[in-house]
């Protein structure tokens, strides 16, 4: 055990007085401070410890002071050190005990001076505790001899406990505060407790003795090895030969199995690509179908309910049309009006029912997408698994032929689809072409039957609408010279707008033929009230029971027919 004082920031031996001042060392290796000079003595048992630390408390510096008779005026240390023996080596556990010196205030120098002292080392050892219990990185343990001697006690692998000293007095308020205080971070001081164990170094002969055993351990083993190396070749490498046949067996099925997934997952990628060509051909087709029945909607909606309504003024050649006519007229409109009736209502029931279709192909072909992502999703990971597993070249290559088979298949698949997709696209523009023909050639014939009908009844023409007739010849000329090398040879040219035409006679298929005539000065002339296409009419749906469409068909074929009353009986109908 060892017992000092700090008085005056200096170090005093309590146990040896005579010894004077002790200055305070950092070792090189373990940074723990030692006093140098300092006496240890051993002690036997607790009264011996008991006797040393009364007869080094006969040596501190005390004074009275108002509180107490035999205050003391430095910080006294006391070290206590027990060892044990293990295997291993030697136990070692400390026992600090630190009595820490009160300051008051005085008015003497010399009560000033040790009254400073003290505050600084109190003041560096309450940083210290602040900063070890405020989980702080650095720690300034070198402000004072105290709290470098305490470096061990507070950072180290102690259990720290603090006793505070208090007065019940009121008058001492503050004072029993700032010491609690004090006390209580102390207290929330956390070091790792682990138990000290110096290992006892052993004699050189132990070390020889442990050495020829290891060296008799290893010449053993070397003839052992040797041994088994002569008796036993053949034997071993049967062993390596079955277990590498049997690893080489299970990579191989495991890469079948692996490629064969593999080639399924293709398989299955390229069915269900097939699956979204033929969905999209399929919707194609129905648009076409939707597009045919709402032109024939919109043409009997336009015929019979929308416009060019019959007007009947008395004296006019509309009126003198119909009275030509005779009774059938009547009747005649009537039966037609009743089967566009029939024929619209049927149109919608065939909408209604393309539509349907329509959604139900829309439905399947969001499934066979999701179904898609799924199977390229695994694709995806398979290709990623099977890398892992391969190990030689032409393994390797094998892989890279069947990927690069997918790809081009899945290629030709999508060129099939664009193909697909540009050959409706022409179709259907084949058919609006053909469409905007036939009602170009029914605007340039009724506009030049109203041109003869009004030189019929001697109605004079305007400059403005001269101007107007000009520049349609001119239009017309142009796209009779550009239509010369075209298949669709029209059977019948526009007259010359002039004062002085010749006498024509319009011939008309028999589809086209006027539903009534009336008698000019200019020749004979027949009056079809077959108009253009409208635009397609919003109408609400309405659900029919499915009836044949042979009659729908009949009237959409009637009406091509009509609007290109004058390609000629040779030619193809659109």
């Amino acid at each position: 055990m060892s017992y000092i004082e700090i008085y005056n920031e200096v170090i005093r031996d309590l146990l040896n007085p005579s010894a004077g001042p002790l200055e305070l060392r950092d070792e090189g290796g373990s940074g723990a401070p030692v006093v140098a000079g300092l006496s240890e003595l051993k002690a036997n048992s607790a009264a011996h410890v008991a006797e040393l630390l009364t007869r080094g408390d006969r040596s501190r510096t005390a004074e009275p002071t108002h509180a107490n008779q035999h205050s003391s005026r430095g910080h006294a240390l006391l070290s206590v050190t027990v060892s044990q023996q293990v295997e291993k080596g030697t136990q070692r556990g400390r026992l600090f005990l630190i009595d820490l010196a009160g300051s008051e205030r005085a008015g003497l120098r010399s009560r000033r001076l040790e009254g400073a002292h003290i505050n600084r080392s109190l003041l560096a050892l309450g940083n210290c505790i602040m900063a070890l219990s405020g989980g702080a990185r650095y720690v300034n343990y070198r402000d004072s001899k105290l709290t470098r001697l305490l470096r061990e006690v507070l950072g180290g692998r102690c259990r720290t406990a603090m006793v505070a000293h208090v007065a019940p007095g009121g008058s001492h308020r503050d004072t029993t505060r700032s010491t609690l205080h004090y006390a209580q971070k102390a207290s929330s001081i956390t070091n790792k407790v682990e138990r000290e164990l110096v290992e006892t170094p052993m004699p050189l002969s132990q070390y020889r003795t442990v050495i020829n055993e290891l060296r008799e351990e290893i010449a053993r083993l070397k003839l052992k090895m040797k041994d088994d190396r002569t008796i036993k070749p053949k034997e071993f490498q049967l062993v390596e030969d079955e277990v590498s046949k049997e690893d080489a067996a299970e990579n191989a099925a495991h890469l079948k199995s692996l490629r064969e997934a593999i080639v399924s997952t293709f398989k299955q990628q390229m069915r269900l690509r097939r699956r979204l060509m033929e969905l999209d051909s399929h919707l194609l087709g129905l648009a076409l179908d939707a597009e045919r029945q709402h032109a024939a909607i919109s043409h009997w909606e336009a015929r019979f309910n929308r416009l060019y309504k019959p007007i009947n003024i008395p004296g006019s050649r509309l009126s003198t049309q119909q009275s030509y006519r005779g009774g059938t007229g009547l009747s005649s409109s009537s039966s037609e009006r009743a089967e566009a009736e029939v024929a619209v209502e049927q149109a919608w029931a065939e909408l209604a029912a393309v539509e349907r279709e329509q959604e139900s192909a829309r439905t399947e072909r969001e499934r066979v997408e999701r179904q898609l992502e799924q199977v390229r999703l695994r694709g995806a990971q398979l290709e990623q698994e099977l890398p892992a597993t391969i190990s030689s070249g032409p393994e390797r290559e094998v892989l890279a032929l069947v990927c690069r088979v997918h790809e081009l298949e899945a290629d030709k698949l999508a060129l099939q689809g664009e193909r697909a997709a540009r050959a409706h696209e022409l179709r259907r523009r084949d058919l609006a072409l053909q469409r905007r023909d036939a009602q170009r050639r029914l605007s340039d014939e009724i506009i030049t039957r109203q041109r003869r009908a009004l030189q019929d009844v001697g109605v004079g023409v305007p400059p403005e609408l001269a101007q107007l007739y000009e520049l349609y010849q001119q239009e017309i000329h142009a796209s009779t010279y550009t239509e010369s090398n075209d298949i669709y040879t029209p059977p019948y040219r526009l007259p010359p707008i002039s004062t002085s035409m010749s006498e024509l006679t319009w011939s008309e298929s028999s589809s086209g033929s006027g539903r009534g005539s009336s008698s000019g000065s200019g020749g004979t002339l027949a009056y079809d009230y077959r108009l253009p296409r409208l635009a397609p009419t919003p109408r609400p749906r309405t659900r029919y029971s499915q009836a044949s469409a042979s009659a729908l068909k009949r009237y959409a074929s009637d009406d091509s027919l009509v609007m290109a009353g004058h390609r000629g009986d040779d030619e193809p109908v659109p």
